[in-house]
């Protein structure tokens, strides 16, 4: 099967149409129409994109039950919409059995909410390129949902090392310090709860922990209802993969643990950690994501926001003559006050 792809309009982000009269490529929205090359053009760029993002032989293809489409996705798809008639789909063949999630933290955000606080974000920010927040742009602003292990480890630990204590007395001739060592053994059980892992090979983990923590208490079982409307990636590392490092990361904090002070002035010793118990929880999270794409290299640049709780993190394109412009109005201003104060003071 072919793979199929959308034209937009460049001028508004529209959905373009063929007008058999004109041979022209029209947008219905904003009027524009664009020749064969132009759109040509943009068919090459989709297919170079399409060929850099998606592994050979890892495409899969369906058909939209609302209008018979064909839809081609790649294999860690698990929701997405129709590129015809614009139909949520959720590819239910991607969350059954092994793959499907145990939870889900449905979007509290909607996409007008989103794109509310994304405004307000970019706002703040005075050298961001505007090209990163046009209309055309805020279109692919899409909300997805990303796979998470999530594990809670139980054990048990021991310590055993040596602690002293300091005192000191001041005498009217001399001070005397006391220095007393004991030997200090402890052993707990101890338990640690929503250990979180990514679940995706291709999801940034700079970018996709900066937008934690998830408030985890207004996690639901999962439906496949909750997808709908909505992208969904389906996990591709399995728990063996991520439980290694959740379990040297749970002997770090039991060590931290179990060496504090308490009341020793210094200790000094060493902790062993024993699991007990591991239970590994997949579950999807939400997020609202956009990419742009800028500068003369084409250099990525992406926003990721919470989907429940609106946190945001990213790595966002600045306005290079904006900022030079600032900077050199900066440095006028700066030389011409020290040329007054020279002159006042000479």
């Amino acid at each position: 099967m072919s793979q199929t792809a959308t034209f937009k309009c460049p001028s508004c982000g529209g959905y373009l149409e063929f007008d058999p009269e004109g041979q022209r490529f029209l947008c219905p929205y904003c009027g524009a129409s664009f020749n064969e090359d132009e759109i040509h053009q943009q068919s090459e760029k989709k297919e170079e994109a399409a060929e850099q993002a998606v592994p050979s032989g890892s495409l899969r293809s369906y058909h939209c039950q609302m209008c018979g489409a064909e839809i081609i996705t790649d294999d860690t798809t698990a929701a997405t919409r129709c590129y015809y008639c614009h139909n949520p789909v959720v590819l239910t063949d991607r969350l059954t059995e092994e793959f499907k999630p145990d939870g889900v933290i449905p979007f509290q955000l909607d996409k007008k909410e989103a794109e509310e606080k994304f405004r307000q974000f970019v706002k703040s920010k005075k050298f961001i390129d505007p090209a990163f927040f046009t209309p055309q742009q805020l279109e692919d602003f899409s909300g997805v949902y990303y796979p998470y292990w999530f594990a809670d480890v139980e054990g048990e630990a021991t310590f055993a090392g040596e602690g002293t204590k300091v005192s000191v007395a001041t005498m009217p001739k001399q001070t005397v310090t006391t220095t007393r060592f004991f030997k200090v053994e402890r052993e707990g059980k101890l338990s640690f709860r929503n250990i979180v892992r990514k679940a995706l090979t291709k999801a940034d983990r700079k970018l996709s922990d900066g937008v934690h923590p998830y408030n985890t208490d207004e996690m639901k079982p999962f439906a496949m209802g909750y997808l709908s409307g909505f992208l969904a990636e389906k996990r591709d590392v399995a728990s063996s993969e991520v439980e290694p490092e959740i379990l040297s990361e749970v002997e770090g904090y039991a060590r931290n643990m179990m060496s504090q002070s308490n009341g020793y002035n210094s200790l000094h010793g060493s902790t062993d950690f024993r699991a007990t118990k591991t239970k590994m929880k997949y579950a999807l999270l939400p997020a609202w994501v956009l990419t742009y794409k800028g500068g003369a290299n084409g250099e990525p640049f992406y926003y990721m926001m919470n989907g429940q709780t609106g946190a945001v993190c990213g790595k966002l394109p600045l306005k290079k003559s904006k900022l030079l412009i600032c900077s050199l109005l900066v440095g006028a201003v700066v030389f011409a006050i020290l040329c007054v104060g020279g002159a006042v003071i000479w």
